[in-house]
């Protein structure tokens, strides 16, 4: 089953990097025959002009604050890197007219200074508004601005006969349209450089200010005071974490476990106090208030630039000088942010969602002590990878989007992406082998830090397990690293519960059931015990003899331990079946020796002496 579950979870992983490498990897066929294209793909206008048929049209945009005030035409321009000296791309004469209207704004600007700085320059000067009127200039109608009646008009736009089809109106038509957006973009701009106005509304820009520097010290207080007791709830989590570990490493013994021909550590038990089924309750807790402070500093930090993104917003909308700037604020900034707000906020949904699983999974009341306090342990391993890769998902994916926004093409870069990872994976092989084994370890569950284990003839505490590699700690000390691609075979020690595989070879001289009985009695009294009944789920079980030989009786005890309890209740029972046999005269299993330089007369004397007391023996 193991094997199956294994291949499936390779074959889907396998699948899934396949998909995405023919997906993002756009390879174009080559053959002798190439299908038609259509010439003019290269040759698109820019995106702010429309073509229809042999006329393009685009907007002309007010300088002072991009707003859209009437459409121009112009003939169609094929190849604009090689334009004809009589064809002039629409978006350049847009340009030409824009260039004219701000200099129409920097005069207008011009005089407000003067007014403010130069007050008797100002009143010698025609207080007289600029005027846009309409003429004809070249038997065209055009549309110019007057600043006095004493000054030559300054020509803005002219009507053309693409405009003149583009609209379908007679010319004078055209021009009145022109003129009335003109002045209106003429009079707005008179009032918003006017001093009253520059006055007032520069005087809410510095209130703006102000306001987003207090709001942002707040935010940066509580931000911090937050990190703090982040900072704080964190050690206390890890001390947590530590105390749990230490129910299966702060005490180890010098003394080797009694069965195996392999060393593993000796490991004793903690404390009540550490093993406490309340420190769990507690874990969880810490681990819920650490997610609510760092969801909280999350909202804090998009507060932050939710504040300054606005402020910044409205004073180019108050100042006549930033007005230009306004739209581009909304745009783009804007669709960036919202795309990273979503990301993040994905990522912060996910990972609190990972972890009420985790903390569900955990708290199963149907799950024993043993268990949930092997699922504690693994919690950090488990919890971090699957954050890690939920994280890796929705950057990448904002990293794509974001390309989109600035029309980048998403899908090259992923065709070079892929075929560097393609060539980074080959050479590192054995990183992917080891990160693919480490999820199916994590998995399948074969084994969590805190577990005793052998592993490829070196056995030892686990005391780290991430994705990659694996630490053991054996009984001397040394601390054994293994890639989790070496993995093959695992012999988990203290899984779940464990065993005291307890033999004794007695002297044939002592009375079988008399033994049985002692260990019974031994055992019994171990079970009962309070010290030692908690680490004992189960009654322990005398089997009996399994085996006669030449030098003894071979007797087999099964007592059924708590993880990683084994070696102490060993030690403790051995001790007491010590006395017991001694309280008792129950004599231990000697080896018989037959010197073989002795004559044969005397060999078969003392053969026969043997058998006569053996038959004594055995029909007491």
């Amino acid at each position: 089953m193991i094997l199956k579950l294994n291949s499936l979870i390779r074959l889907l992983i396998t699948s899934f990097l396949t998909f995405i490498l023919v997906i993002t990897w756009q390879v174009t066929a080559v053959s002798q025959f190439s299908l038609p294209t259509d010439g003019n793909i290269d040759n698109l206008p820019p995106l702010e002009v429309i073509r229809y048929g042999n006329i393009e049209v685009t907007w002309v945009e007010s300088p002072l604050d991009n707003e859209e005030l009437f459409q121009i035409a112009a003939p169609t321009v094929i190849d604009r890197n090689n334009l004809e000296s009589d064809r002039l791309p629409v978006e350049i004469r847009a340009r030409n007219i824009e260039a004219l209207l701000w200099l129409t704004i920097n005069r207008i600007r011009g005089d407000i200074v003067t007014k403010i700085f130069r007050p008797e320059q100002a009143r010698q000067a025609s207080a007289t508004p600029a005027k846009v009127i309409t003429s004809v200039l070249n038997d065209r109608p055009v549309v110019q601005i007057q600043y006095d009646p004493n000054s030559r008009p300054l020509t803005i736009a002219t009507v053309t006969q693409t405009d003149v089809d583009f609209y379908s109106q007679n010319p004078e038509q055209i021009v009145r349209q022109w003129q009335q957006s003109l002045q209106k973009k003429i009079t707005q701009i008179e009032y918003f450089y006017s001093s009253e106005v520059i006055r007032r509304r520069l005087g809410q820009a510095i209130a703006i200010i102000a306001i987003a520097i207090v709001a942002s010290i707040i935010l940066v207080f509580i931000h911090w005071w937050l990190g703090r007791k982040s900072t704080q709830l964190k050690m206390q989590y890890e001390a947590g974490i530590e105390a749990l570990k230490s129910v299966t490493d702060n005490k180890q013994t010098d003394a080797q476990p009694e069965t195996s021909s392999n060393s593993v550590p000796s490991v004793a038990s903690t404390t009540e106090e550490t093993s406490d089924p309340d420190l769990f309750v507690y874990q969880a807790s810490l681990q819920k208030r650490l997610s609510t402070y760092n969801s909280l500093r999350w909202l804090l930090v998009w507060l932050f630039i939710g504040i300054w993104y606005l402020g910044i917003y409205a004073i180019t909308t108050r100042l006549p000088i930033l007005m230009r700037w306004s739209q581009a604020v909304v745009s783009q900034p804007l669709r960036l942010l919202a795309v990273w707000f979503l990301m993040t906020l994905s990522i912060q949904i996910s990972k609190t969602f990972i972890q009420r699983s985790i903390d569900a999974w955990r708290e199963n009341p149907y799950i024993t002590f043993g268990e949930s306090q092997r699922k504690s342990l693994r919690l950090a391993t488990i919890s971090n990878a699957f954050k890690g890769f939920v994280t890796f998902f929705f950057v990448a994916l904002g990293i794509i989007i974001t390309l989109a926004l600035f029309n980048i093409s998403a899908g090259s870069i992923l065709a070079g992406g892929a075929v560097i990872g393609l060539a980074v994976s080959f050479g590192t092989q054995s990183l992917v082998k080891d990160v693919v084994n480490g999820c199916l370890i994590l998995v399948e569950d074969r084994f969590a830090v805190g577990d005793v284990i052998v592993i490829n003839g070196m056995d030892g505490f686990v005391e780290e397990f991430n994705l990659r590699l694996t630490q053991l700690r054996n009984p001397e000390g040394q601390l054994i690293t293994i890639p989790n691609s070496a993995i093959a075979e695992v012999k988990n020690l203290t899984r779940l519960w464990s065993r005291v595989d307890f033999t004794i070879e007695v002297a044939y001289e002592n009375d079988p059931d008399k033994v049985l009985e002692v260990l019974e009695s031994v055992a019994q009294e171990m079970y009962h015990s309070p010290d030692w009944g908690d680490k004992m789920p189960d009654p322990p079980e005398i089997l009996g003899i399994d085996k006669l030989s030449h030098a003894g009786m071979l007797v087999r005890v099964w007592i059924k331990t708590a993880p990683l309890q084994q070696w102490l209740v060993g030690r403790e029972y051995r001790l007491r079946v010590r006395r017991a046999f001694a309280k008792h005269n129950i004599i231990i299993g000697r080896p018989q020796w037959i010197a073989y330089s002795a004559s044969l007369e005397s060999q078969d004397s003392n053969i026969q002496n043997f058998n006569g007391n053996e038959s004594q023996i055995l029909s007491n």
